[in-house]
């Protein structure tokens, strides 16, 4: 994987832009920048017998905003480091041409649409903040996805995930931009203000887009004399407790809602003494029992119990299976589309 490059502001970004042929020719498509030299960059295509001229609008941090007071003009192409599938879903509904130095291109004209989409990810925006779905911001927005529903402070969502007043600010903040999260109630002397989580879907896309699991856990492999996943589940807990033990992915989810039988059984441990005293044995890869190493403690946050077993929450095994084979993305979609999902 190529390493990202992060833009500081938009006399970088616009040099970016001069300097590279961002968007090859097409079949009946051709689009280029030009007039770098003067104050007013341009972006001109050929679509068709259509001749289209846009000037350019540099955002380095592109929002949701951008929806509201801030559109972009019918004759404008709004340019960043990078625009996240969400935002760029929101401004093609609403027609904003729009583009960034990965190759996405989303042009609106009276006879045709021209849409190209990245393949991979080489730029961004340099952060104004946190990286909210890092290890330990991501705890905040797991105990938002968590209990969606409720309203919360800022102290006790640093409180419940162990997190700093700090770091909590400052991730509702980017998610309040974003318009991920509300402020339900002004702040008054004396008087904290309630925050709510907004769009449930969304926040949990993004954070699944940029999540990596293998990154984020190490696994440790086993075999055990067993072909029944309940089986090997109930010798675990037998053996450590379940105090320990928070199940995850195929295991977990057909607890929650069975759908396929699991091809494994995964579980977070706390200590890594475990790894010791599985009554297992180890292997290098096609273990029927994964034992894992979270990097963050966060995974244990909202654990729930289900047929008598300890499971991380819904939220958390969606994550785990959407980078995993022998059907994972199959069984986490089918997990979320039910209606007790993260409830």
């Amino acid at each position: 994987m190529s390493k990202i490059i992060e833009i500081e502001n938009s006399g970088n970004l616009l040099e970016l832009v001069d300097s590279k042929l961002i968007f090859e020719s097409h079949r009946s498509f051709s689009g280029y920048f030009s007039n770098f030299n003067t104050t007013s960059p341009e972006f001109r295509a050929e679509v068709g017998r259509e001749k289209l001229t846009f000037s350019l609008r540099p955002i380095i941090h592109p929002s949701r905003k951008l929806l509201g007071s801030e559109k972009i003009g019918p004759k404008e192409l709004l340019i960043c480091p990078h625009i996240a599938d969400p935002l760029a879903s929101d401004l093609r509904q609403q027609g904003i041409a729009h583009a960034d130095l990965n190759g996405r291109l989303f042009i609106l004209t009276g006879e045709s649409v021209i849409d190209f989409r990245p393949g991979e990810i080489r730029y961004r925006s340099e952060r104004k903040g946190p990286d909210p779905f890092s290890p330990k911001a991501s705890r905040i927005v797991r105990s938002l996805l968590c209990r969606s529903l409720a309203t919360v402070t800022q102290e006790e969502l640093a409180t419940r995930t162990g997190t700093s007043r700090a770091l909590v600010s400052k991730v509702l903040g980017q998610l309040l931009d974003d318009e991920l999260v509300r402020q339900v109630s002004t702040s008054a002397p004396g008087h904290p203000a309630y925050y709510q989580l907004t769009n449930f879907d969304r926040l949990l896309d993004t954070w699944a887009k940029s999540d990596q699991w293998h990154e984020r856990a190490t696994v440790h492999e086993y075999s055990i004399l067993s072909n029944k996943p309940e089986e090997i589940a109930r010798k675990l807990t037998e053996s450590v407790g379940t105090e320990p033990l928070a199940f995850t992915q195929w295991f977990a989810a057909w607890n929650r809602r069975p759908y396929t039988t699991a091809p494994l059984v995964s579980c977070y441990v706390k200590k890594r003494q475990i790894l010791e005293i599985v009554p297992a044995r180890r292997v290098k890869n096609g273990g029927n029992l994964w034992l894992i190493v979270p990097d963050d403690e966060g995974v244990w946050q909202d654990s729930q119990e289900a047929n008598g077993f300890p499971l991380v929450s819904d939220v958390q095994i969606y994550l785990d299976l959407l980078q995993v084979g022998q059907r994972g993305p199959e069984t986490a979609e089918e997990l979320r589309k039910w209606e007790g999902f993260a409830k």
